[in-house]
Order: C-alpha cells, then structure tokens, then sequence
C-alpha cells in the first residue's frame, strides 16, 4: 500500500489520457448531484477535482493508500479507486467544453484530504437524502 504521493503532474497537450491511480494518487469517484454539494462544503479545502459529464461524476484525487485506509465509510454511490484502476485525467488547461476536464484545476496542491473529502461527502449526502434514522421501509 503507497502511502506518499509521488510528483505529479497533469497531461500537457489537447487529448486527456489515461493515468494510473495509487501511485501520484487514488480518485474517489463521486455522483454528480453528491459531489456538487460536496464541492460547496469543501470550499478552499478541495483540491483538484475532474468532472465526467459523460458518466456524470465527479474525481477527486486523495493520498495514495485512500482506497485501502478508508474502504467502508464513503457514503452509497462513492467509490474509490487505487492501484489497479486508470482514470482519464484532462490536459493542464482543459477547464471547459464537451469531454473530460477540470472541475477545480490543479494548484499549487491537487490532492484532497481524504478525511475532509468524507466528512463533505456525509454531509452532502445527509443534505440530499434526509434523515435516515428510524425511516420507515
């Protein structure tokens, strides 16, 4: 299990292409609707984040390790994905049109805090579905 980040930078040129995760990062992969109230949340704290309108999610890149160190606790429709997966990762510029690009650029820093990205995920995720508790089935 990759615990350190190692440097990293996004594709240059016009095509996006596919990268590794689990070595520069892993990516938690979030739903549109979830993912854009977790945005709000995060506000400053959010690093790079791609969006897919084509699937309809969001990527955030966390720590290496994100996949392995918090397996359970992601809200429903959250996945993780680490050292066996690839993501299609835009070009440094690419921030608008028909495909694959930056939600939130990368800056000076493009990871994610894994533990914040969760908290925003759960409370997202409490905002869109409402109570839980006691729910009738």
């Amino acid at each position: 299990m990759t615990t350190r980040a190692l440097p990293w930078t996004p594709p240059s040129g016009r095509s996006a292409q596919l990268q590794p995760a689990g070595k520069s990062w892993d990516a938690v992969r979030v739903p549109h609707l979830l993912g854009k109230r977790a945005l709000e949340s995060l506000g400053e704290a959010t690093g790079a984040v791609i969006e897919n309108p084509y699937d309809g999610v969001l990527y955030w890149l966390t720590t290496p390790g994100t996949a392995d160190q918090y397996d359970i606790d992601w809200p429903p429709g959250v996945e993780v994905w680490g050292a066996t997966a690839f993501i299609e990762v835009p070009p440094v510029d690419c921030r608008k049109g028909p495909g694959v690009r930056w939600r939130v650029p990368p800056r000076d820093r493009h990871l994610t805090a894994p533990a914040a990205l969760l908290d925003a995920l759960k409370i997202a995720a409490s905002a869109a579905l409402g109570p839980r508790e006691g729910a009738a089935r």
